[in-house]
């Protein structure tokens, strides 16, 4: 009789912890749901957006819940709020990721013959905003884009190719961290020259980190990613780059002076200077909206952009 009432008595303080779990994590939840309501839920897009950027360009190691709970995936936050782990691996600023996603496959695999532009991704994993392709679970990147430019230039009669091989596949069969994808997208790029006599202009695209209003442009109520140029001049034939972006950067200002943000020279500590431009004075860094951006205004300006190097292309040839 006592070992039944002992018995009893545990199936009842189980039970009663079993309820007081449900309990307490129901009321978690509940209140969670609420305040993410009341306060996340509430903070519109373009505040949002300026939010996460301000945070990222923080130099502070210190992490703000708000944030945290807003950016960070399941995984993530039970790892830094229940065991205290982060990723602890820091970068330059030149190195920093931001929104990243996977290799894309070339939708539209095919040998162009007599190639004469190189459309290449040093930073082939840069993603751009989900929004629009959340269907179909992919995130674009400026791979994407790349393959869209491609065959904008093709259909205007320039024959352009795109750089496939996985980036991050070189990196680690020369066991190389990631600041030396300028080096390994080198390698590639020497590469499909050797291959690719036919080849005279070399573009890597980029995406930035800036705040959405900086990267975004409204022309005739219609939205367009910005475009900024990126000249190395740590080599002695930056003038020659130069020269080039000019020439496409006046092509699109005729459009409009709002699509562009105009070039950026870099050179000195802290940057990479030259950014393969000394193999080509017809090779060019194109940083094409950020991370912000969403593939609808990619494309819109994928447009122009396409156009705008015809008629260089063209007038040079």
């Amino acid at each position: 009789m006592t070992k039944k009432f002992k018995t009893k008595k545990r199936l009842k303080f189980r039970y009663r912890i079993s309820l007081f779990l449900i309990i307490s994590l129901s009321s978690f939840f509940i209140i969670f749901n609420f305040l993410y309501n009341k306060f996340a839920s509430k903070i519109d897009n373009e505040h949002l957006i300026s939010y996460l950027v301000d945070y990222n360009l923080n130099t502070n190691d210190s992490k703000n819940l708000l944030y945290d709970i807003i950016s960070l995936n399941g995984t993530d936050f039970l790892l830094k709020y229940t065991l205290g782990l982060e990723n602890s691996e820091k970068e330059t600023i030149e190195e920093e990721k931001g929104l990243e996603t996977s290799y894309i496959n070339d939708p539209y695999e095919s040998e162009v013959k007599d190639p004469i532009i190189y459309l290449y991704n040093t930073h082939q994993t840069e993603g751009y905003q989900k929004s629009n392709n959340a269907s179909y679970n992919i995130t674009p990147s400026v791979l994407m884009a790349n393959y869209i430019l491609r065959e904008s230039l093709n259909d205007l009669g320039l024959p352009t190719m795109v750089e496939t091989n996985d980036i991050t596949e070189v990196l680690r069969v020369h066991n190389w961290q990631y600041k030396y994808s300028y080096q390994a997208s080198k390698l590639l790029l020497q590469d499909a020259l050797n291959k690719n006599k036919s080849l005279n202009y070399f573009i890597d695209l980029h995406r930035d980190s800036m705040n959405y209003d900086i990267t975004t442009a409204t022309i005739n109520e219609k939205k367009y990613a910005k475009i900024l140029f990126v000249i190395g001049k740590d080599h002695a034939g930056y003038l020659k780059n130069l020269e080039l972006a000019e020439k496409i950067n006046e092509k699109l200002k005729a459009f409009s002076p709002d699509i562009t943000r105009g070039i950026s020279l870099k050179g000195g500590s802290g940057v990479n200077g030259i950014y393969n431009q000394d193999l080509s004075p017809n090779t060019l860094l194109i940083e094409l909206g950020g991370q912000y951006n969403n593939i609808t205004e990619i494309n819109n300006t994928l447009e122009i952009l396409a156009k705008a190097i015809f008629e260089v292309v063209k007038g040079e040839t």
